[in-house]
């Protein structure tokens, strides 16, 4: 009979979220892994990728299905042959897409293997705002029945696969009410490791800047509400600079808002070449998605100037004394008028930076990884 090693884990991912560059699942993916081994967890990867398959294609588009047909057939006995070999305790499940797993691992769990779940947040929760923002920000059909059978059948598969877990690690204390909410058990939150990525900020006055997906629908509907609110008075000097993708709503929003310079997406070294140049860092998030809002870490490590709403930092171990939040998006506006004045900007840097000092490091979130994991 095979003993299993609690020191030992499977990390169950998809490749993409391996990538060195790419967005806010690569980067939680990374400090995931980062903090795992600072616990002492031996990890041995199973990377699967996206399925293509023309029948896959078609279900999706015709006939589809909360949480199916993400992964390619036969991953279940692919995880199996792993944690057998490498007599592993855990398998760890990369994100709400690999979790339909752990109801297929019954078998291994039954034998001592224990399932954990590495929450990005569920789907469910954007969903909704999804939808909405669909009617609100693109003129798109309101809320409908078959939006209302998906949001309930994600909730449901969402409930059922948590029954099937032993533990979860998730990126929020919002995410963490919402999987203890599902039905998950032994829930732990691993709040941002912040890095030291100082650059030498040298404020072009006027500029304010943001980094975002802008096909999330949370970005691309704060920088929308954000520069609704700048709109309402001259815009001055400011100049609103957008890195990211795709081009296509990129050169929408510097279209309708004049004050608007569209980047387009940059290198990790051109975006902080441009950076450098910005009076602050603004972070126009006015709903609750999943998972974080991990763009905050950037302006964190650079060191420099943050508007950020409530919303926007969750995840993050924050003092309000020291950079206080806003809340809507006349607040914000109102804060970024003020943050673009160099001067004025350069008033917050000590509290930008004890905020970045007091963040946690890997080894502090390894202590909570090992007591979930015990």
């Amino acid at each position: 009979m095979t003993t299993f090693d609690p020191q030992i884990a499977i990390l169950v991912t998809a490749s993409v979220a391996l990538k060195k560059e790419g967005g806010g699942v690569q980067r939680c993916t990374h400090e995931y892994i980062t903090v795992l081994e600072a616990a002492g967890l031996r990890l041995h990867t199973v990377a699967y990728p996206f399925e293509h398959r023309l029948l896959v294609r078609i279900l999706r588009k015709f006939h589809k299905r909360p949480y199916k047909d993400s992964m390619p057939r036969g991953m279940a006995a692919i995880v199996r042959a792993a944690a057998i070999e490498h007599r592993a305790g855990w398998v760890l499940l990369n994100q709400t897409e690999a979790a339909p797993l752990a109801a297929e691992l019954a078998d291994l769990r039954a034998s001592g293997v224990r399932i954990g779940l590495l929450s990005h947040g569920t789907d469910s929760c954007d969903y909704i705002h999804l939808v909405r923002a669909r009617a609100e920000l693109h003129g798109g059909p309101p809320i409908s029945a078959r939006d209302a059978r998906w949001l309930g059948g994600l909730i449901f598969a969402e409930q059922e696969q948590h029954r099937n877990l032993d533990a979860i690690f998730c990126l929020s204390e919002t995410d963490r009410h919402l999987e203890q909410w599902l039905g998950g058990n032994n829930v732990s939150l691993l709040p941002r490791v912040i890095a030291d990525k100082t650059l030498n900020w040298s404020p072009v006055a006027g500029r304010i800047g943001t980094v975002g997906t802008l096909t999330h629908g949370p970005n691309y509907e704060g920088i929308v509400l954000l520069c609704r609110a700048l709109a309402t008075q001259p815009a001055g000097s400011i100049r609103f600079r957008i890195v990211g993708t795709p081009v296509n709503l990129g050169q929408k929003l510097a279209a309708e808002f004049p004050f608007v310079d569209y980047l387009g997406g940059l290198s990790d070294t051109d975006l902080a070449a441009e950076a450098s140049t910005w009076c602050a860092f603004a972070n126009p998030i006015f709903c609750y998605p999943r998972g974080c809002s991990t763009k905050l870490a950037v302006p964190l490590e650079w060191r420099i100037p943050i508007a950020t709403t409530r919303a926007g930092a969750r995840g993050y171990v924050w003092d309000e004394s020291l950079v206080p939040f806003v809340e809507t998006p006349s607040e914000l506006a109102i804060l970024i008028r003020r943050l673009a004045d160099p001067a004025e900007a350069a008033l917050q840097l000590p509290a930008v930076r004890t905020l970045a000092e007091r963040s946690p490091r890997p080894a502090d979130l390894a202590a909570i990884v090992r007591r979930t994991l015990r």
